[in-house]
């Protein structure tokens, strides 16, 4: 009889943890657990890292803990022209990623006889490394053999360009090259909102006679909505936080006109082996970029419900 009570007080117990509200949140547990290991151990670190003063060419100062990383990040100004670049960056790959893979999504949306390998076409930037796209655009970018410069040569009024030497041209390069790597990812979701909208909603926009920018702006643009948002705010991390591409083809050059955060930390940890300091800018970056995204998502539209768009 007193085995049957057990038996039953476990099957009650087991039924309350698997039939009950925290079920869905003991199925998450592992992950969750894997992600504050994965994440949250590191950023902790990172924290820890820059109230010290770790660095290879100060070793008698390591384990001097304050706010002096802190302070000299309030007054370099190298900090300062870094998040202006990161957020200019972040800004032109933005609208040329979401610009061209909209117009991509367009142009394949129906089925005809080229829409197919066309697809395929968009896709395969994304199939390629950072640092493959990085060489070869360096490549095409080249001053001497490049063939951008080689086409130029056919147009009239245009010479050729140092693209990634003068300040002038390095930005726009530099953009170029991480639209046409990223791009891809918005091409995937517009292309499938596209799909998701219904038919007859264009077919009765014709027999009101809407033209094509009535119909794009009345029935393309507000089923994509949610879709923009969703694209934008994973576009802005990824231009954010870029580093392959501008590593690879500037430096951060040229005189330190292309340097991000990103970058700048690279070259305070692994160039002037000042750990701590990098730990700092890398603070800076994440919570810049939490900043960027939270201002933006302020600025989006609401429903009803408090829900985004």
């Amino acid at each position: 009889m007193t085995s049957v009570k057990h038996a039953f007080r476990r099957s009650s117990a087991i039924s309350v943890l698997f039939d009950g509200p925290a079920f869905p949140f003991i199925m998450i547990l592992p992950a969750l657990l894997m992600l504050g290991f994965v994440i949250g151990l590191p950023m902790l670190e990172a924290v820890r890292l820059s109230f010290d003063s770790i660095a290879l060419r100060r070793p008698a100062a390591a384990g001097t803990y304050g706010v002096h990383n802190y302070l000299r990040l309030v007054a370099d100004p190298k900090a300062y022209a870094a998040l202006g670049f990161s957020a200019l960056y972040m800004v032109g790959t933005v609208i040329g990623s979401v610009g061209m893979a909209l117009t991509a999504a367009l142009l394949t949306r129906r089925v005809i006889w080229f829409s197919g390998l066309a697809r395929v076409a968009f896709l395969l930037p994304w199939t390629v490394p950072a640092v493959v796209t990085a060489l070869i655009w360096g490549v095409m970018y080249d001053g001497n053999f490049g063939v951008i410069n080689r086409l130029l040569d056919f147009v009239p009024f245009i010479d050729g360009q140092n693209w990634l030497i003068e300040r002038q041209t390095a930005l726009p390069a530099l953009i170029v090259a991480q639209v046409w790597n990223e791009f891809p990812v918005a091409y995937i979701f517009f292309l499938a909102g596209l799909k998701a909208i219904p038919d007859e909603l264009y077919e009765a926009a014709r027999i009101d006679r809407a033209n094509a920018f009535q119909q794009f702006r009345h029935i393309t643009l507000p089923h994509l909505r949610f879709i923009i948002a969703v694209i934008v705010i994973l576009l802005m991390i990824m231009g954010f936080k870029s580093f392959p591409i501008i590593f690879i083809l500037t430096g951060g050059g040229p005189a330190g006109a292309t340097e991000t955060l990103t970058v700048l930390t690279y070259n305070a940890a692994f160039r002037s082996l000042d750990f701590s300091y990098a730990a700092t800018l890398g603070i800076l970056a994440v919570l810049a970029s939490a900043m960027l995204v939270l201002g933006y998502l302020r600025l989006l539209p609401r429903t009803g419900h408090g829900d985004v768009m």
